[in-house]
């Protein structure tokens, strides 16, 4: 139980600091997307086919955390929304990235979730 809760807090915490990405605004997203990409075009050494296929990945996805932020319902609802656009997310990447790339990048989605954890425990200490 206490685990859920701590992936729930998580959770809010992860939409609190994108928070600026959801904006109506179409250039803060665009921006958001392109931060997002270029920094996976850095770790992941992504070709200019693939980028445009990760940069139109990642507007969808932004786009969901969107609405998934402007849904109605509690805070595990939510989560359980996040968790599953980000299996769609996933889903999607893989058949652009190559296996190793695919590989670098959960590694490296891993590593921020470990971060994020580390943030929202300090930031309760």
């Amino acid at each position: 139980m206490r685990n859920k809760i701590g992936l729930v807090a998580l959770f809010v915490l992860f939409l609190g600091m994108c928070q600026g990405a959801f904006a109506q605004d179409g250039s803060r997203k665009d921006q958001a997307t392109k931060a997002i990409t270029d920094t996976m075009q850095v770790h992941l050494s992504l070709n200019d086919d693939q980028y445009k296929k990760v940069y139109d990945i990642n507007a969808q996805f932004l786009t969901k955390l969107g609405s998934i932020k402007q849904d109605g319902g509690g805070k595990l609802a939510k989560f359980q929304k996040l968790k599953s656009a980000d299996q769609e997310r996933d889903a999607a990447l893989k058949p652009v990235l190559s296996d190793d790339q695919f590989k670098k990048y959960q590694e490296f989605k891993k590593a921020r979730r470990e971060e994020m954890r580390e943030n929202y425990k300090n930031s309760k200490s």
